[in-house]
């Protein structure tokens, strides 16, 4: 910013170069890092009639099940056996937390039930399976 002094005396404009230069570098980090910020691995959700809106904000322990059957807790990949020492921990941090399972919808419902008995057996009551909304539904 700068007063420009000519014959007529100074004339105070606001140089707003700089703050849209910056704008735009910000904006360009935002679109760069936002896609990197999901925890969730690839599932393809089965969809369903009348599903209870809600998302995922944090408030999940988040377990899903691929298309090879292969089980992760957030974005690391777990074993079934080691599965309730993992979520104890993180209900340990936080009690009010529900588990949501995103199985793959090309799995056998067996799969995800195995996942689901596990839970129930070490005590979990709050497990919620996550689908996607039926297409031209909002």
């Amino acid at each position: 910013m700068g007063a420009k002094l000519g014959g007529s005396g100074a004339v105070n404009d606001i140089n707003v170069t700089p703050l849209i230069d910056v704008m735009l570098v910000l904006l360009i980090i935002f679109m760069v890092v936002t896609p990197m910020l999901s925890n969730n691995v690839n599932v393809v959700l089965p969809t369903a009639e009348s599903p209870t809106p809600g998302q995922d904000k944090g408030q999940h322990v988040v377990v899903s099940v691929d298309a090879d059957g292969e089980l992760y807790m957030g974005k690391s990949p777990i074993e079934l056996e080691d599965l309730v020492d993992q979520v104890n921990e993180e209900y340990q941090k936080n009690p009010s937390r529900s588990v949501l399972i995103r199985g793959d919808k090309n799995l056998r419902y067996g799969q995800v039930r195995q996942v689901m008995d596990t839970l129930g057996e070490s005590g979990m009551t709050t497990v919620q399976l996550a689908v996607e909304n039926p297409a031209g539904s909002q």
